[in-house]
C-alpha cells in the first residue's frame, strides 16, 4: 500500500494542475469584439428602420442590453458581455423586423384606401356612351 501513496499524490497534483489551468483559461476569455460589433450594427439598423417609433418596447430592450454589455466589457466580464451582445442583437433584429412590418401594413392600408376611393369615383361617375359634341360641329 505504501508504494501507491506517492502515485496517488502525483495524480492528485496533476489533476489540480489541470484544473487550475482550465480555470485560468476560462477567466481570460478574449474580448467578444465580433459579437459586440454585430450587436451595435443591429441596433443601428433598427434605428434606421425607425424601430424607436414603430417598435419602442423591443428597441428599448435592445438598447438596455447594449448598455449592460458596455458595462460588462468595462468590468472585463467577457462571457457576460458576449451573452448580452447576443441578446441585444436579437432584440434589435426583432425591433427592426417589427418596424418594417408595421410600415408595410400602413402602406398596404393606404393602397387599399386609394383603391376604395377610385372604385367609388368610378361607380359615381356618369357613364356616357358617346362623346359630347361641340356646338361648332352642328
Amino acid at each position: 500500500m505504501f508504494p501507491r501513496i506517492p502515485y496517488q499524490r502525483a495524480r492528485l497534483g496533476a489533476l489540480l494542475a489541470v484544473a487550475c489551468t482550465a480555470l485560468a483559461a476560462c477567466s481570460s476569455l478574449p474580448s467578444p469584439d465580433q459579437q459586440v460589433s454585430m450587436s451595435r450594427d443591429a441596433v443601428s439598423r433598427a434605428v434606421a428602420a425607425e424601430a424607436t417609433q414603430y417598435a419602442p418596447l423591443e428597441m428599448k430592450a435592445a438598447q438596455d442590453k447594449l448598455f449592460l454589455m458596455e458595462r460588462a466589457l468595462g468590468a472585463m466580464k467577457y462571457a457576460e458581455a458576449e451573452k448580452l451582445a447576443q441578446l441585444a442583437e436579437a432584440d434589435a433584429n426583432l425591433a427592426e423586423q417589427k418596424a418594417i412590418a408595421v410600415r408595410e401594413t400602413e402602406a398596404l392600408k393606404q393602397a387599399r384606401d386609394g383603391i376604395d376611393v377610385l372604385k367609388k369615383e368610378m361607380l359615381e361617375a356618369p357613364s356616357s356612351p358617346t362623346a359630347p359634341t361641340s356646338p361648332a360641329a352642328k
